[in-house]
C-alpha cells in the first residue's frame, strides 16, 4: 500500500504552476490514500482551492487542519473550526481527521492538528509556562490572527481527547496491525529544531509541537509510522521506545516554498 503525505501549501494563485506540478507528481506514484498534514491556504477560498488539485485523484483523501488555516478573515477562528473547514473538506472529497479515523486494510490512520501545549519550549531559557501566552505575539502571528475563545492549552486539551479516543479504538481493533499516525504539528523533541544561540528562536520553539501527544503515541505498541508538517524542514528519524520496535518518523519539508511530500510503503 503505498501512501502519500503533503503538508504546507500555503496556496498561491501566482504559483499554481508549481502546485499543478506538485500534484502531478503525487499522481504519479499511485497512492492508495493521499494525506494533507495542514496548512492548505487562507483565507478560505485559498484553502479551497488547494483541494481543488487533487480531485482528479481517485483514491482515499484525508486531511488534518494547520494552524494557518484557522486565521481570521471573513470568517473568524471558531467558525472555521467547528464548521466551515470541516464542511469545505468534505466537499472536496476529503476526510476530516480530527472527527474520525481510516481504515485501509489492515492499516490504521489516526490524525490531528495537535495544537501546542508548550511543551517543546526551550530548557535553557527556564521561561514558566504560564508566561509563554504573554510573549507569543512577540514571535508567532498566531497571536494576531487566530483569534477563538480558548487558550492553546485548552485547545491543546481538547484535541488530545478526541485524538486518545480514535487511537485507543484503532489500538484495540484486533483488525488493525499497523497504525500510521499523522499531524500538523510535531509531537516528538528530535523532530524540532533548536538555536540555543538565537532568542527569538527559542522562544519560538514553544510554539512547534505538542510533546504530550508523542508520548501517547510512543505508548501504543501498533504506531508504525509518524508524518507531520508544520515547520517545512524535512528530516527523518527513529523513535526508539521501550519494549517495541521503533517508530519512522518524518517531517514533510519544502523546496523553494512549495511543499515536497513524502510517500510510505506499509
Amino acid at each position: 500500500m503505498r501512501i502519500v503525505i503533503t503538508a504546507d501549501l500555503h496556496y498561491r494563485p501566482a504559483q499554481r504552476h508549481r502546485y499543478v506540478e506538485l500534484a502531478r507528481q503525487i499522481a504519479a506514484q499511485q497512492p492508495d490514500c493521499l494525506i494533507v498534514a495542514g496548512d492548505v491556504g487562507h483565507p478560505l477560498r485559498l484553502f479551497e482551492r488547494g483541494l481543488t488539485l487533487f480531485e482528479a485523484l481517485r483514491c482515499p483523501k484525508l486531511l488534518v487542519a494547520g494552524n494557518h488555516d484557522l486565521y481570521r478573515s471573513e470568517h473568524g477562528s471558531r467558525a472555521l473550526w467547528e464548521s466551515i473547514l470541516p464542511q469545505a473538506t468534505q466537499r472536496a472529497g476529503f476526510v476530516w481527521l480530527e472527527e474520525q479515523s481510516v481504515l485501509i486494510g489492515d492499516v490504521g490512520i489516526c490524525g490531528t492538528m495537535g495544537w501546542y501545549d508548550y511543551s517543546t519550549s526551550a530548557a535553557h531559557l527556564a521561561v514558566p509556562t504560564d508566561v509563554y501566552p504573554l510573549l507569543k505575539e512577540l514571535v508567532n502571528h498566531d497571536a494576531d490572527y487566530i483569534d477563538w475563545p480558548w487558550s492553546d492549552r485548552a485547545m491543546a486539551r481538547y484535541l488530545q481527547r478526541g485524538f486518545h479516543r480514535r487511537l485507543a479504538a484503532l489500538e484495540t481493533d484486533p483488525s488493525i496491525a499497523r497504525i500510521l499516525v499523522v499531524t500538523h504539528m510535531p509531537i516528538f523533541d528530535e523532530m524540532i529544531p533548536n538555536y540555543p544561540q538565537s532568542e527569538k528562536w527559542s522562544l519560538l520553539r514553544a510554539y512547534m509541537g505538542n510533546l504530550t501527544l508523542g508520548e501517547l503515541v510512543r505508548s501504543c505498541p501498533k504506531v508504525t509510522h509518524v508524518v507531520s508538517g508544520h515547520l517545512h524542514r524535512g528530516s527523518a528519524w527513529q523513535i526508539t521506545r521501550t519494549g517495541g520496535c521503533a517508530i519512522d518518523c518524518r517531517v514533510i519539508g519544502a523546496s523553494s516554498g512549495v511543499p515536497d511530500f513524502v510517500t510510505l510503503v506499509v
